[in-house]
């Protein structure tokens, strides 16, 4: 654990009571509390080392991404488009995962980023053309949008309508596949739109100019949570009420695995049965964002991440151990119904889309439902726990 951060909640926890660079003390637990506040203060501290090390990997392998981008625009073609799109579904991954801290008053949701970052869906011909309209979005209005650029876009995002995306990872994903009309795949955009298409320079400029705002705006996140940051997020975060942030935390699982996963990312493309409400539709990868959001939220339940690049490994306590440290068998039923859940979204196969259209008896769209059931169960069970730690969280 970093020394900074254990030295605020230990502040936070027991008052202003001076600490040594060697003893910090765990605060004694309140008589009719709970829970317990050494359980609380160990995975306190470890919820901001988890943000820090998942946001950080995001970030690296954003700057991977938006390297691959460079190379294409220096040297285009099939190879370097390709590489730029199989380092984007990479960079997708791990952002996936930091995910687990929506929801939670964390600088995600505080700077208002998340909107700018993965706002969904898209009105592709806000954008740039598409099949109806060969003249249409930002790409091909220069009159209207004359210039391209990192102040530009970012003001442009939802005007006129929450559709009207301008920035984030779904445009970028739009720019690099296109529209999605192939039964089998993804979208098939050609790497020579940004050769000799139809305005292919402005094209070129937006992907680019995409590609470095998601960066800049990952590492404004990231910062917020350093622990070398002592003007940052953590300090600020940890200077609520223990109660409040651990009510933020499993409100932030809850919403994310219910509201956010089981309703929208599920059920509502399950009855629409359209290819327009997967969640990333142009590159058939929706199957990948189910995932490593779930990968998230097991990191944050049970305070274990390893990085991608094999060199961090955390394993410490989690909110699982706080509700445990509360009542264990509620503890043990919500680990259980977790990994049922986390086990049945593994199973919806890839490309998503299939499974949305399939059959209502088949085995492809049944995967979908038993997921949603599944991920329900959980967060009742967690609502359980917010109820016995006498947190009062609500859903929503």
């Amino acid at each position: 654990m970093r020394r900074f951060t254990k030295r605020l909640i230990s502040t936070l926890l027991i008052g202003s009571i001076p600490l040594s660079a060697d003893f910090e003390p765990f605060p004694p637990t309140p008589e009719g509390q709970p829970y317990s506040n050494e359980v609380a203060f160990q995975a306190l501290s470890n919820y901001a080392d988890l943000a820090w090390e998942m946001y950080s990997d995001s970030v690296r392998e954003v700057i991977r991404f938006n390297m691959a981008v460079y190379a294409f625009r220096k040297d285009p073609g099939i190879d370097t488009f390709e590489n730029a799109k199989r380092l984007w579904v990479e960079a997708r991954k791990t952002y996936g995962r930091t995910e687990a801290f929506r929801f939670s008053d964390t600088p995600i949701d505080e700077l208002e980023l998340e909107i700018l970052i993965n706002a969904w869906p898209v009105d592709e011909s806000y954008i740039d053309y598409t099949r109806e309209d060969p003249n249409s979005g930002i790409v091909n209005q220069p009159d209207n949008y004359p210039k391209i650029n990192s102040v530009v876009l970012p003001r442009l995002n939802e005007k006129g309508g929450e559709a009207n995306v301008s920035t984030g990872w779904h445009v970028i994903e739009f720019l690099l596949w296109g529209q999605d009309f192939n039964e089998a795949g993804p979208g098939t955009r050609s790497w020579t739109d940004y050769t000799t298409g139809n305005n292919a320079d402005r094209r070129m400029k937006y992907l680019v100019t995409a590609t470095e705002i998601l960066r800049s705006h990952l590492v404004l996140i990231s910062d917020e949570w350093s622990p070398f940051n002592y003007d940052g997020h953590p300090g600020e975060f940890f200077l609520r009420r223990p109660s409040r942030i651990i009510r933020t935390a499993m409100r932030g699982i809850a919403s994310l695995a219910g509201r956010e996963i089981a309703s929208e990312r599920l059920a509502a493309a399950q009855r629409s049965r359209s290819q327009e409400d997967e969640h990333s539709c142009f590159s058939d990868t929706t199957h990948n964002d189910l995932v490593a959001n779930m990968e998230g939220l097991e990191s944050v339940l049970f305070g274990k991440y390893t990085s991608s690049s094999g060199k961090v490994t955390i394993a410490e306590k989690g909110v699982i151990d706080i509700i445990a440290s509360a009542d264990t068998n509620l503890a043990e039923t919500i680990k259980s119904q977790f990994y049922t859940a986390k086990e049945y979204i593994e199973t919806i196969p890839a490309p998503f889309d299939q499974a949305i259209i399939a059959p209502e008896a088949s085995q492809d769209y049944q995967s979908i439902r038993k997921a949603v059931e599944a991920l329900w169960e959980f967060v009742y069970s967690m609502s359980d726990a917010e109820e016995v730690m006498g947190l009062d969280v609500r859903i929503r």
